[in-house]
C-alpha cells in the first residue's frame, strides 16, 4: 500500500507552531524564576504560556489527545491578550497595584468564550466580540507606550518599548486573521501556516524583548524611595549641582514642564538628563521627580498659617497642575492623607 505523503504546508504548520511554543513556554519560565515575584512576571508568564497554548491549539491530533483539558487550556489561549495588557500596565507602573476594574477585560473575554458552549448560535457574535475587546486592550497599550516614552527615565524599559509598538500591530494581526479563520472555518492551503509563522513572530518578538530584561526594568517596591548614586562621576555631580539649582529657583511650578524643555534650559540632550535623573538621583518616572518637588513645596506652603485661607484649587495651579484631581492624587498617594487633611494637622501642631 503506497504510503500518502505529507504535504509540505503541514509540515511547515507544525514546526512554526512548535517553535512558538518552545519560545513563549522559556519565557514563561524565565519571567517565573524571576525574583522577587511580583505581579510583572506573573502577567508576563500568563501571556507567555497563553501565546504558546494558542500556537499549538489549533492542531487536530492534539486536540483529540487533550479530551477535558482542552476547554481550560482554549481559555487560557483565548486571555493572552488581556494578560499582555496587564503585564504592559505592571511593567510601565511603579505604583502599579491591581484593581477591581482590572479584571474586566479578562472576564469579559472568558464569558464570551464560555457562552458559546450552551448557546452555539452565539458563536459568531462571541468571536467578532472578542476581536473588538482585544483591539481595544492593544489601543490602551499603545496609549501606554507612548505615555512611558514621554516621562520614563528607565533605559532597558524603554528599549522595550520599541518591542512593544511592534509587538502590538503583529498581535493585533494574527488574532484578527485566526478569528476570521476559524470563524469561516478554513481549512487547507497556505493559512494555516501563515497564522503559524504570524505566531511565531509575535513569540519571538516578545522573547527578544524580555531576554534583555534586567531587575532595574522591573518597578521597585513603593515603600523604596529613589536615593541617590553615591558613584557619580564629577562631571555627573556637577549637572546635578545645576538640576539642583534650577529646581530650587521653582522650574518644577512651570504647568506642563517636560524633561525635553527641562533639558534644553541645562543645554544637555535629553537622553543624558534621563540618564542622570535615573542614575544619579534614584528616579525612574520624570513625572515622579517633578511631583516630589510640588509635593515638598505643598507642604510647606500648607503648613504655614499665612496661607490657611488659600484654596486648595489654587494652590494646585500655583504647583504647576493642570486640575485639583491629579495634585489630590499625587499628594494622597506621597503623604497617606488629602491636602486638606495635612494642613488641618499641621496646622494643629504648630
Amino acid at each position: 500500500m503506497e504510503q500518502q505523503a505529507i504535504p509540505i504546508a503541514l509540515i511547515a504548520d507544525y514546526a512554526l507552531r512548535g517553535g512558538a511554543t518552545g519560545i513563549t513556554l522559556l519565557m514563561a519560565g524565565f519571567l517565573l524564576a524571576t525574583r522577587p515575584l511580583r505581579e510583572v512576571t506573573v502577567f508576563g508568564a500568563l501571556f507567555a504560556l497563553g501565546a504558546g497554548v494558542y500556537a499549538m491549539l489549533s492542531v487536530e491530533p492534539l486536540q483529540g489527545m487533550l479530551g477535558p483539558a482542552f476547554v481550560p487550556l482554549k481559555l487560557l489561549a483565548m486571555l493572552s491578550p488581556a494578560f499582555f495588557w496587564l503585564f504592559i500596565m505592571a511593567l510601565f507602573d511603579d505604583e502599579f497595584a491591581f484593581r477591581t476594574w482590572m479584571a474586566a477585560p479578562p472576564v469579559a473575554i472568558a464569558a464570551l468564550f464560555l457562552v458559546c458552549f450552551p448557546f452555539p448560535a452565539t458563536e459568531q457574535a462571541s468571536k467578532l466580540a472578542h476581536v473588538a475587546i482585544v483591539l481595544a486592550l492593544m489601543l490602551h497599550i499603545l496609549r501606554m507606550t507612548r505615555c512611558n516614552l514621554r516621562d520614563d527615565l528607565v533605559a532597558a524599559r524603554r528599549q522595550f518599548t520599541g518591542i512593544v509598538v511592534f509587538l502590538v500591530p503583529l498581535v493585533c494581526l494574527a488574532i484578527g486573521v485566526i478569528e476570521v479563520y476559524e470563524l469561516f472555518n478554513l481549512r487547507g492551503g497556505f493559512a494555516s501556516p501563515a497564522i503559524a509563522a504570524m505566531l511565531l513572530c509575535v513569540s519571538a518578538a516578545f522573547a527578544f524583548g524580555i531576554a534583555g530584561i534586567r531587575k532595574s526594568l522591573f518597578p521597585q517596591p513603593v515603600a523604596s524611595a529613589p536615593q541617590p548614586n553615591g558613584t557619580n562621576s564629577a562631571a555627573d555631580r556637577f549637572d546635578l549641582a545645576r538640576l539642583e539649582k534650577l529646581m530650587n529657583e521653582g522650574i518644577y511650578l512651570n504647568s506642563g514642564l517636560t524633561i525635553g524643555e527641562l533639558a534644553n534650559r541645562m543645554n544637555m540632550p535629553e537622553h543624558r538628563l534621563r540618564r542622570l535623573i535615573n542614575k544619579g538621583l534614584g528616579y525612574r518616572n520624570f513625572a515622579a521627580f517633578i511631583n516630589d518637588h510640588r509635593i515638598e513645596e505643598a507642604r510647606r506652603r500648607l503648613s504655614e498659617p499665612e496661607t490657611a485661607r488659600e484654596q486648595i484649587t489654587s494652590l494646585a495651579f500655583d504647583l504647576g497642575y493642570s486640575s485639583l484631581a491629579p495634585f489630590n492624587r499625587a499628594f494622597r498617594e506621597r503623604i497617606g492623607m488629602s491636602p486638606s487633611q495635612y494642613r488641618e494637622k499641621a496646622l494643629a501642631t504648630s
